[in-house]
This record gives structure tokens, C-alpha cells and sequence, in this order.
């Protein structure tokens, strides 16, 4: 069984997962050409919490773009930003724990990349749902965990698939994680309550070589980037926490460095990729 608000990759604090998450934050950016998608006013005061907000970056941000807006980041982990405007706030919580905020008390509940995080996605969209006020604003914006390559090559041409399958996806399901949990997302927004739930999916490039455009071109670099750095981190921590059954620690960090050096390599040749998605929804204007 996994352990509580256990955290799959490399934990939020380490120094190359701090980096990460704030390349990840660049990525979102330019997907979103903004902070967010959700359809929230610009001009009005807000409460607004960042679930799993990792190094505080997307809070601080939204803090100093909506100065009249309250922001709260919250994370297992508490973050050590530089420097937070007054009006954004941390504080350590288990998104999948009990809430210590009063119902009803948000404008808008934000998230990135927590396909990873959550084992009962049910259960938390409900605790969203409750916590926003009627006719507040829930986005999540995740990666659908699949690696996919455009020449459809098979494991044994490609190291990075194989790494994908007997690392990747075992730690997430020793960790009681569902890696296609994101494609579920907007039914299961619906089942809990939410209303004019959006859909939007994204396919980013790992690398730069089959981009057509500058937009597709920066994704592409900083996919690569994410991606090197994601696969140390989800195998060290695999390792560190026994979690493959089918391999041993030298067999799993053999695989990574294959795998790392096939995406430098065969990215051309192979055109690898990712889907990522966003998905908005709104509470119902009136809880009754």
C-alpha cells in the first residue's frame, strides 16, 4: 500500500524537481498564453488556492496579477519562495486529507500535474465541489500518462517505451496511481456536481526536431528538458522506496540512462510525444 500524500516523483523540495516544476510552470504558459483558462473575471476580488502548488511559482504569479485576489498554495511540502507578494499565503495540506477551509470559500481551485498525486479522483473533484462558491471555477490542467512515439516503434526499438512501462507505470501502480485517470477527468466532474465542464487537449512534442511552429518548437525544448529530468527522478525514488517488483535498482537505473540517451538520440527518428490536457468546470450557481 502506497503511503498517505506519498509524492511518486522526486519529493517537491529536491533541487532538480524544484527545477522541474518551474520549467513545467514555462510549459503551461505558453500552452495557455496566461496563468489559467478558467473564464474568471480580471477586475474582482478573489480567494483562490493553489492545490499541490509545488515551488509556489503559479500562486506568487496569480498573487501579482491579481493584487485585490487572496492566494493560498498549498502542498505536503511546505515551498521556500524567494519572495510572495502580501496577499498570497502557504500552507502544508494532503489534497486527499480533510480541508481545514471553510465550504463554499473559493472563487477558484487551480491544480497542475496531479494525475500523479491523486488515488481517489471521486472523492477529491466532491471536496472541490464544496469548497467552491456557487458559481466558482475548478482547473485542472494534467498530463495523460502515455509516451507515444509518431513511427509507432516497439519497445524493443525504443528504451525510453520500455523505461515507461516497466518503471514508470509499475512505481504508479505499487502507488495505487491510475495513469489514465486524466482521461476520465471531465465525466468525472460531471458525476460530482460541476456544470459547462470544458475539454481541451494538447499534444507537446518531446524535443524540437518534428515542430512546425515556435510555440510547438518551445514546448518541444522544454518537454525535452522535463522529460531527462523526469526519468532520474521517478527512478531514484522507484528505487528508494522498492518499488519494482521486476527489476533490480542496477537494471532500473541501466534502463534510465538508455532511455535518457534515446530520447537525445532518436527523438528525430522516432518523433516522440505526450498528451496534456486542461479541464474547467463550474460549481452550480446555487448549492441547493
Amino acid at each position: 500500500m502506497s503511503e498517505p500524500g506519498r509524492y511518486v516523483l522526486a519529493k517537491p523540495v529536491d533541487e532538480a524537481e524544484i527545477g522541474r516544476l518551474d520549467l513545467q510552470h514555462r510549459l503551461w504558459l505558453i500552452q495557455h498564453h496566461g496563468l489559467y483558462s478558467a473564464p474568471i473575471s480580471k477586475s474582482s476580488e478573489k480567494r483562490v488556492v493553489d492545490i499541490g502548488c509545488g515551488t509556489g511559482v503559479w500562486a506568487i504569479a496569480f498573487a501579482k496579477e491579481h493584487p485585490d485576489s487572496h492566494v493560498l498554495g498549498v502542498d505536503i511540502s511546505l515551498p521556500q519562495p524567494k519572495s510572495a507578494p502580501g496577499n498570497c499565503s502557504f500552507a502544508v495540506a494532503d489534497a486527499e486529507g480533510d480541508w481545514s477551509f471553510a465550504t463554499e470559500s473559493f472563487d477558484l481551485i487551480h491544480s497542475r500535474m496531479l494525475v500523479n498525486s491523486i488515488r481517489n479522483w471521486p472523492g477529491y473533484l466532491k471536496r472541490c465541489l464544496q469548497h467552491l462558491k456557487p458559481g466558482g471555477w475548478l482547473e485542472i490542467n494534467d498530463v495523460a500518462h502515455r509516451f507515444f512515439a509518431e513511427d509507432g516503434c516497439s519497445e524493443a526499438e525504443s528504451p525510453m517505451l520500455r523505461w515507461w512501462r516497466v518503471v514508470f507505470q509499475e512505481s504508479s501502480r505499487k502507488n495505487g496511481i491510475n495513469i489514465d485517470d486524466t482521461y476520465k477527468h471531465a465525466q468525472q466532474m460531471r458525476d460530482a456536481g460541476f456544470v459547462d465542464v470544458r475539454e481541451r487537449v494538447f499534444k507537446w512534442p518531446v524535443g524540437v526536431a518534428r515542430a512546425s511552429t515556435h510555440e510547438e518548437k518551445a514546448i518541444g525544448n522544454l518537454q525535452y528538458q522535463n522529460v531527462q529530468v523526469l526519468i532520474g527522478g521517478v527512478t531514484n525514488t522507484a528505487v528508494q522506496h522498492d518499488d519494482l517488483s521486476n527489476m533490480t535498482a542496477q537494471q532500473a537505473q541501466t534502463l534510465a540512462e538508455e532511455a535518457q540517451l534515446d530520447v537525445t538520440e532518436n527523438s528525430v527518428r522516432h518523433g516522440y510525444y505526450m498528451h496534456f490536457a486542461t479541464y474547467v468546470g463550474q460549481a452550480p450557481l446555487y448549492s441547493g
